[in-house]
C-alpha cells in the first residue's frame, strides 16, 4: 500500500533537518511517527498540515488515512 520509495525520500528529507521518521501500516491506517534528534533544527519541521500533505503525496495513500504523531 505505501510507496517505499516515498517513505525513504521523506525519510531522508527530514534526517536533513535532524527528524526521524518511522513508518507503519495497520488495518489500512498508515502510521506516520516524527522525532527529533538531538541536532534537530526546531524551526525546520513544516506544520502538520503541510506535513500531512507531503506524506499523502509521498507515500501514495489518501491523507485521511495517515495518523501523524509529531515529537513531544
Amino acid at each position: 500500500m505505501v510507496n517505499e520509495a516515498g517513505v525513504a525520500a521523506m525519510r531522508a528529507a527530514l534526517e536533513a533537518d535532524g527528524y526521524a521518521l518511522e513508518v507503519h501500516e495497520e488495518g489500512g491506517r498508515v502510521g506516520a511517527r516524527i522525532s527529533a534528534m538531538p541536532e534537530a533544527c526546531a524551526d525546520c519541521l513544516a506544520p502538520r498540515p503541510v506535513l500531512r500533505m507531503m506524506l499523502q503525496q509521498a507515500l501514495g495513500v489518501p491523507e485521511a488515512a495517515i495518523d501523524l504523531r509529531y515529537p513531544g
